[in-house]
């Protein structure tokens, strides 16, 4: 019976501190973060097929993995042939690099990525004043007016195009600069998919 009575209070003690220490735990997790036990595969694959489409310029792809596929101004052509041509340079300049993998929050699940891409701004900045030069380089150069001049005595349009285009290739050469941002995607998933929530952030980003 002495035996009995020992085990029985040996065990009694051993599960108190299981109990104490369960307790304890459960106190010290209350603020931990949420962890995957693994990413989810088709939500980062989510991830790197919205960001493919846009390293080529497909935002119609972009959007279609994008809830609620927001319009990305896909169908909507760049005004005349310089806007174009920014438009061109600022798809072409797209890259990206995932800052680790998936994660969880307790307002779901997340990805990381740090985007670059050209800074629109530096390009016209100086546009202007290279037109400016280059107008001003071919009127000293002309031998003949009527190369310049229309009958209203205006400079030619085709002539004021050609200047912007060379002050634009210019302007693209010399002052391009890109900007890299960090932007947090947030993924949900609805109807059996993965889709990225389209955040103000992501969306300036990639807007230009």
């Amino acid at each position: 019976m002495k035996i009995a009575r020992v085990f029985s209070a040996v065990f009694g003690a051993i599960g108190a501190v299981l109990m104490a220490g369960t307790l304890i735990l459960c106190l010290v997790s209350l603020d931990a973060p949420v962890k995957l036990q693994e990413p989810p595969a088709q939500a980062e694959a989510r991830c790197e097929e919205m960001m493919q489409a846009l390293i080529q310029g497909d935002f119609a792809a972009a959007s279609a993995v994008m809830y609620g596929q927001p319009d990305l101004g896909a169908d909507t052509a760049p005004a005349g042939e310089a806007g174009a041509r920014v438009w061109e340079a600022f798809c072409d300049s797209i890259a990206y690099e995932f800052i680790g993998e998936c994660y969880a929050l307790d307002s779901g699940i997340y990805r990381d990525v740090s985007i670059t891409a050209l800074e629109i701004a530096s390009v016209t900045e100086n546009l202007n004043d290279y037109a400016h030069d280059l107008l001003t380089q071919r009127v000293e150069a002309a031998e003949d007016m009527t190369e310049l001049y229309d009958a209203d005595n205006n400079f030619r349009e085709e002539l004021i195009s050609q200047v912007l285009q060379e002050a634009l290739e210019q302007a693209l050469r010399e002052d391009a600069k890109t900007v890299t941002r960090d932007v947090t995607l947030k993924l949900i998933q609805r109807d059996g998919q993965w889709w990225v929530v389209p955040d103000q952030a992501l969306l300036q980003t990639i807007s230009g």
